[in-house]
């Protein structure tokens, strides 16, 4: 039985582990700025969760993406 090499099994728990926290980030972005656009409360607060919003997104997709290839750059 071949023996795992554990700097290449410890990658992708960190970037599945990254994965989970952008994705609880982005969620509770989203619930934070549902209640001020209703309100229209305080438009700059609101403009600049929404730019952090979109850059966490961009930053999930990115994570995303290496967590699907391998070492190789190549789909898993």
């Amino acid at each position: 039985m071949p023996k795992l090499d554990h700097a290449r099994t410890s990658k992708p728990r960190a970037e599945r582990a990254e994965l989970v926290r952008l994705v609880r980030r982005i969620q509770a972005l989203t619930l934070e700025l549902q209640e001020p656009r209703r309100r229209e409360l305080d438009h700059a607060d609101v403009e600049a969760k929404e730019r952090l919003l979109d850059q966490l997104r961009w930053r999930l997709a990115a994570v995303a993406r290496r967590a699907a290839s391998d070492e190789l750059g190549t789909a898993a």
